[in-house]
């Protein structure tokens, strides 16, 4: 699982860092650079929706058989607040996972834990032909 995170195009483009992984929960950090603020010159929205989303998906493939995987079907973020430099923490955490369909949520913070964005997330469970999940 490791392995298939760090070999993500997207998380090595964001240089996003996998810190700790255990069935159900996943934390992602990254350290804010200039390629990661928009033009207000703060984290850009998109780069915590992201953060959100991987660490809802990594979360979740926590719990999958091998050779399946979760295709997001929705993603709620609510952004709280924002900043322009530091390091950002994101956990995800598995709500509830059913035979084809499991549910996350997320929260983004800052170094000293304050609240930056929320989600909550829904994503389809894929396997191979023939597999159950």
């Amino acid at each position: 699982m490791r392995a298939r995170i760090a070999t993500s195009p997207l998380v090595k483009l964001l240089e996003i860092r996998l810190m700790e992984l255990r069935e159900g929960y996943a934390q992602l950090a990254l350290e804010v650079k200039e390629k990661h603020l928009n033009s207000l010159g703060t984290l850009h929205g998109g780069v915590m929706a992201t953060l959100n989303d991987v660490a809802c998906g990594v979360a979740i493939n926590t719990v999958l058989i091998p050779r399946a995987t979760i295709l997001s079907l929705d993603l709620r973020v609510e952004f709280i607040d924002t900043l322009s430099q530091g390091t950002v923490f994101c956990e995800g955490f598995l709500t509830q996972k059913k035979q084809w369909v499991a549910f996350a949520h997320s929260r983004l913070t800052d170094e000293k834990g304050r609240l930056l964005s929320t989600a909550s997330a829904t994503g389809f469970i894929k396997t191979l032909k023939g597999e159950r999940p």
